[in-house]
């Protein structure tokens, strides 16, 4: 059964800024964390269901000056905003009290155009938290009607339609025999260190301040201008304006440089499995 915007409005945070490409991401991961305190006081508790929106891996609405944040001048700095609001979500899960009983799936919202090496309609996705499998990268073929499943079965629902009802949930990323202990602390980008974004979140005691990557500080290939120059007439005002195609080689070309643009499938199998420092597998099974 589908659910009105209006029916929506009640439950929703209106101040939690939706679609903008001049907005970063880590700005709206700003106002989660104080809605997020609020449910963290005495006698009360999370939803039960959380669908909260991080929409800069879109990339877009460039500007030569940085923009807001100071993260709009490439769309390495843009993505790597988008990757700290993640991260930084999940390090505010993982040192709270709801840590041991709260499962977060993280998934992008158009895989259709998001071509890899294997096929057009394949996309990361992720989940983390307690019985997830640490480190581990699951190959087991999963749409995005399998985690709409995986949520129903843990909250105890009743399957929304017959396309989830004659799914199987994603039983391939747990193991509930490991038990519900994990923990996270969010890494950022060194891009992110020219920024004038607020990067002491969720520490207001001061005693946990971000971490930044190990190396050396990492610059985009071109600046502001040449961003906006090249996406020049795109409308980025809301999500699928632009021409896939040509904007799939101008980031290309924005990211790789000289590097010729990739054309045809090669079917490599890329299975790794990611850690963390010293070795320490993250918290997180990687669907792929």
């Amino acid at each position: 059964m589908w659910t009105s915007t209006n029916e929506l409005i009640p439950y929703t945070d209106v101040y939690f800024r939706g679609f903008d490409n001049a907005y970063p991401d880590t700005w709206r991961l700003e106002e989660f964390e104080r809605e997020f305190a609020q449910f963290a006081q005495p006698g009360k508790d999370l939803p039960n269901l959380v669908l909260l929106r991080f929409m800069h891996d879109h990339m877009g609405s460039f500007s030569a000056n940085g923009g807001l944040g100071g993260v709009e001048g490439s769309a390495e700095a843009e993505q790597a905003d988008n990757d700290f609001a993640v991260g930084k979500t999940l390090d505010l899960l993982a040192h709270s009290r709801f840590a041991g009983n709260t499962l977060v799936f993280v998934i992008e919202d158009d895989a259709q155009d998001g071509g890899d090496h294997m096929d057009a309609h394949r996309s990361t996705a992720y989940v983390v938290g307690p019985y997830v499998k640490q480190g581990a990268v699951v190959s087991t073929r999963y749409s995005t009607v399998n985690m709409v499943r995986t949520i129903e079965d843990v909250l105890g629902l009743e399957h929304l339609n017959l396309n989830t009802a004659y799914q199987r949930p994603m039983t391939d990323a747990f193991d509930i025999t490991q038990g519900p202990a994990w923990t996270y602390s969010a890494t950022a980008s060194t891009i992110l260190k020219s920024s004038t974004l607020n990067l002491t979140l969720n520490t207001p005691d001061g005693q946990r301040p971000v971490r930044f990557a190990e190396g050396p500080v990492v610059t985009p290939l071109h600046d502001g201008a040449w961003w906006v120059r090249q996406t020049k007439g795109f409308d980025f005002s809301s999500e699928d304006r632009v021409p896939a195609d040509l904007f799939n080689r101008v980031v290309w070309e924005g990211v790789k440089g000289d590097q010729p643009y990739p054309d045809q499938r090669s079917g490599t199998v890329m299975r790794t499995v990611v850690t963390g420092e010293a070795g320490q597998a993250l918290p997180a099974a990687a669907l792929k």
